[in-house]
């Protein structure tokens, strides 16, 4: 196995560990509210992590709002972890810079954007820093978001924003060694 493929096999195993933990934090609806139990959403059953919740008490707005920020949370944390996974190989940082002309770059860029706006500020971003308003413009037309989808941070849907800087990376990863 290359060196890149084992690069690729760890994002993999990663991206599974993700999607296991996400299928038990699926977003949630106002329709749940009153009811104690809940399957995962469509998006992850049809990956094969179908599983279903049974709460102890009835679900409130509060317990919505919470569910949400975790889900937030692991999206961030998987992010995170692949930046963590992309620097230990070192094919990011000062002494690595990102070559712009290959398929990927902009999601191997924005997931490092993402970490460090994440991990070098207070949990969230300074939305009016002029590189932050840049990349957030980016990011918007990159993904397909709309402004509004910042009024929490930094969004990271699983299905617009994660899944896809995961595939991203690979396939960076894959051009940049496809000769090796």
């Amino acid at each position: 196995m290359s060196n890149v493929e084992r690069i690729i096999a760890e994002i993999d195993n990663l991206q599974d560990i993700f999607l296991q933990c996400k299928s038990f934090f699926p977003a949630l609806g106002d329709n749940l509210i009153g009811t104690t139990s809940f399957p995962t959403a469509d998006y992850y059953a049809f990956k094969g992590y179908n599983v279903f919740i049974n709460t102890k008490t009835p679900i409130t707005r509060e317990f919505i709002e919470k569910y949400a920020k975790i889900g937030k949370w692991l999206n961030e944390n998987a992010i995170i972890r692949l930046f963590g996974i992309l620097h230990y190989h070192k094919q990011v940082g000062k002494k690595n810079p990102l070559l712009r002309d290959l398929p990927g770059y902009n999601d191997i860029r924005f997931c490092c954007w993402i970490r460090n706006v994440i991990t070098k500020t207070r949990l969230n971003y300074e939305p009016e820093s002029d590189d932050n308003t840049k990349f957030r413009e980016e990011l918007i037309s990159h993904y397909g978001l709309r402004p509004e989808d910042f009024k929490e941070g930094i969004p990271t849907p699983v299905s617009q924003v994660v899944e896809k800087i995961f595939k991203g990376c690979k396939t960076y990863l894959r051009a940049k060694y496809k000769n090796a």
